[in-house]
């Protein structure tokens, strides 16, 4: 995986994404499977290896934003029950984000990483009433 992360938008040369047994099985395999392709000598993707490429830097993307994010939920004013809103976390997660250099974090990011949290069990989200505004947030005790 961390070959196809490796290759540009505008191919990469065999030589650029190095010549180690490993890299070049993976990029068999990836060929094998249709994520990549050779083009005037270049290793380019193909559009099922755009796709790929694109979900796996989301991924790498949603972790990083789920430390940021735990990080803000666990410094933020809370309430005398431990609950507090989405916007004081965002507003938290983007100092937290220019902490450790994250270029930005959008309140849809927020709200991924929290609801990741939440099912891994880490914090929960708390109904305070029947819209969805309603919902509070705190770290799972």
């Amino acid at each position: 995986m961390s070959t196809l992360l490796s290759i540009s938008p505008e191919g990469s040369s065999l030589n650029s994404l190095g010549r180690k047994a490993s890299t070049l099985q993976e990029l068999i395999q990836l060929a094998a499977d249709g994520k990549v392709a050779v083009d005037d000598g270049r290793v380019v993707l193909t559009a099922k290896g755009q796709r790929l490429q694109k979900k796996s830097r989301k991924a790498q993307a949603l972790e990083a934003h789920k430390e940021i994010v735990f990080r803000a939920l666990t410094n933020v004013d809370k309430d005398k029950r431990g609950l507090t809103l989405t916007k004081p976390i965002h507003f938290r997660a983007a100092i937290e984000a220019s902490k450790v250099g994250v270029a930005s974090v959008t309140r849809t990011n927020v709200l991924d990483a929290l609801r990741e949290l939440r099912d891994e069990g880490k914090v929960e989200s708390v109904r305070t009433s029947r819209s969805n505004f309603g919902i509070r947030w705190k770290v799972a005790s």
